[in-house]
């Protein structure tokens, strides 16, 4: 049967059609980041984890998507506070890629989300407090694993809302209406 492909191949190719379908959700995550954090004092609600503050530092992308993709690449210390992010806001760029600072119980991590994948880069953990190599290394790993939670947990309470129409309308009524005064901080 030299026409039929293998399971393998078929099951494969479904599998990156459905990541292809929903990229997009990345660069809708980050942008609706930016608007929850802005119009809640900086504030976003990480499930059982309570209230995680969060800052945009230093550098923020927008693209906007189709054939001929524009990137506005920003870098400021605030980015989202500066003309240029809120025009591209408004012409319909989302964010592809930002650097955050997720200020949660007693930790500040800075770290960098990249939109398609939420892939996390460049974490700058705080100073760990262990004296032994053996506990330093465990304490790093305890805190990749916290702030991998952290982004996790903010992604599915992003991705939960977003499926649920009757959660996500009010919510992209609001977005929208942010996006058209030029993502006011009112």
């Amino acid at each position: 049967m030299a026409g039929r492909q293998p399971a393998e191949s078929k099951d494969s190719t479904s599998l990156v059609d459905r990541v292809e379908r929903i990229r997009f959700l990345g660069r809708e995550f980050l942008t609706w980041l930016w608007f929850e954090s802005e119009t809640h004092d900086g504030k976003v609600q990480a499930g059982d984890l309570g209230e995680v503050s969060v800052e945009f530092q230093k550098r923020l992308s927008l693209d906007s998507a189709g054939n001929v993709p524009e990137v506005n690449l920003v870098r400021a210390e605030d980015p989202t506070a500066t003309e240029e992010s809120r025009v591209a806001l408004k012409m319909g760029k989302k964010v592809g890629e930002t650097r955050i600072v997720l200020h949660a119980a007693d930790h500040d991590f800075q770290l960098a989300l990249a939109g398609e994948t939420l892939q996390i880069k460049g974490v700058k953990l705080p100073t760990a407090l262990a004296t032994e190599d053996g506990d330093k290394l465990a304490e790093r790993l305890d805190l990749l694993d916290e702030v991998e939670g952290l982004v996790d947990t903010i992604y599915a309470r992003f991705v939960r809302m977003r499926m649920n129409e009757q959660t996500w309308a009010p919510v992209r009524r609001e977005l929208r209406a942010w996006v058209e005064r030029g993502g006011d901080r009112d």
